[in-house]
């Protein structure tokens, strides 16, 4: 029972992967932020749900909220709110399919930071995992990479593209890789890593504060106030900032409730992983969202995936099966 969180983990990256696909879609209508708001506002409710069948199990009733306890949750949920923003930024840039990518260095960053910084411990098997994984992580981008260029220039449909888009394939075509390294999607990808290791390392200090209790209870009550702060804070601020985000729900409501859902689901997953294993494992292991991520571009939107790709596909999975055997 002590790799419970492996399959945990993949699960919560299957539903951050289609959570993200529903975001896409909504940016189309709402603002990054409103797109950012909804899916703490919206998820919150089903965590509170989850929060009480969890006590109903295992009892024990409220955790003491000290300030070292509040001070990390807020500070992971701020640092989420940031990064799921910069994501969503992403999706007004040209070359989105590599950004998304490129955010994936959060497993590296995860790791050192972590481990100078807060109580993340590493074994060496660890570390060699962590970089199968990465390892994978490269040789998918440069599978996409690649995909990218061969469409642009063997002249294949723009529209069989997908989510990657025909402007993405221009800038490909004429920028180059050495251009894509200084580029506005490489600098916000950057950032969107950073705070997305923030957020993880932040948020599993905080289930840390909570002691000895048992993971489920932890998790589920971190979750809950992370949301919770995320939710009041960002609400507040779009009602004096951006006021009309309000009126688009109703609207956008299956979309909203479809993103709410997997949000919440993911989320979940998240924390009890982060509950029962260092942040760093758990988000190596949760790099498997990129392979659903070319998945859902194979099935959905038609898109090839290359040799390359494939072959990216095939060590990540290795690395992520290493850490059966730490």
């Amino acid at each position: 029972m002590e790799l419970i969180w492996i399959p945990i983990a993949v699960f919560a990256a299957l539903m951050q992967a289609v959570r993200t696909a529903g975001q896409k879609t909504l940016n189309a209508s709402m603002s990054t932020m409103g797109t950012t708001y909804v899916r703490s506002a919206v998820g919150l409710p089903i965590m509170i749900c989850y929060l009480a069948g969890v006590l109903l199990y295992t009892g024990g009733g409220a955790p003491e909220f000290t300030w070292r306890y509040l001070g990390h949750a807020g500070a992971g949920a701020l640092s989420q709110v940031l990064a799921t923003a910069l994501l969503i930024q992403m999706f007004r840039l040209r070359n989105f399919a590599i950004g998304t990518m490129l955010t994936k260095s959060d497993l590296i960053l995860t790791a050192l930071i972590g481990t100078a910084f807060f109580s993340e411990k590493l074994s060496g098997r660890g570390w060699l995992a962590l970089l199968v994984v990465l390892g994978g992580m490269v040789i998918m981008l440069a599978g996409k990479f690649v995909s990218l260029g061969h469409n642009v220039s063997g002249g294949r449909s723009e529209h069989s593209a997908g989510h990657v888009g025909a402007a993405t394939k221009r800038g490909m075509a004429a920028g180059g890789f050495s251009k894509l390294l200084f580029s506005r999607t490489t600098l916000i990808a950057s950032a969107c890593a950073l705070m997305f290791s923030f957020s993880f390392l932040f948020l599993r200090e905080a289930i840390l504060d909570l002691g000895d209790r048992p993971a489920l209870w932890r998790a589920a009550w971190t979750v809950v106030v992370a949301t919770g702060m995320q939710a009041v804070g960002l609400g507040l601020w779009l009602w004096v900032t951006e006021r009309r985000v309000f009126s688009q729900i109703w609207p956008n409501r299956r979309v909203i409730g479809f993103i709410g859902l997997t949000s919440a689901l993911g989320s979940i997953g998240w924390y009890t992983a982060f509950a029962l294993e260092n942040a760093s494992y758990v988000r190596a292991v949760g790099q498997v969202e990129a392979v659903f991520t070319l998945l859902l571009s194979w099935a959905y939107f038609k898109e090839r995936i290359t040799r390359l790709e494939f072959t990216g596909i095939a060590i990540t999975v290795v690395g992520v099966v290493m850490f059966r055997l730490l």
